[in-house]
């Protein structure tokens, strides 16, 4: 069952997850108008953090989600524009794939398993050995 919030505590959560000092513990507390020292202020903002864990959570992401849109925008944006730079739009539309669950999952292949110990130190020596030759061709 969960406790009804003060105005206080609704308050020192709304300046905590998108107010002026977003992310201040301290000043948070002092904005949303609890009547402590400043110097008081830092514990008080642990306490809240702790109590209040759920509800901040809870609201951070609203906050998070009400600027998809303009970050939508943002993108846009970039990847329309002449003036940006071909490597931030790939970073771009990486980002936005990744976010929006199209992105390549990587896949390493262990197949050490698959051949017995002599050949693949074979295959290594070879490699090795042609490591050595290019860098006597520098």
């Amino acid at each position: 069952m969960q406790k009804t919030l003060t105005e206080l505590e609704k308050a020192f959560i709304k300046e905590y997850t998108s107010g002026e000092f977003a992310g201040n513990g301290s000043k948070s507390v002092l904005k949303a108008g609890y009547q402590v020292k400043p110097e008081n202020a830092r514990q008080m903002a642990y306490d809240l953090k702790n109590r209040l864990k759920n509800q901040i959570e809870e609201e951070t992401k609203k906050e998070l989600q009400s600027q998809v849109p303009m970050a939508i925008s943002v993108l846009k944006e970039l990847l329309s524009s002449t003036k940006t730079p071909p490597s931030t739009k790939l970073m771009a539309v990486n980002s936005l794939l990744d976010r929006s669950g199209f992105s390549v999952p990587t896949q390493i292949e262990d197949i050490t398993h698959k051949k017995d110990s002599l050949t693949l130190k074979k295959e290594l020596d070879h490699l090795l050995a042609t490591l050595h030759y290019q860098d006597k061709d520098r």
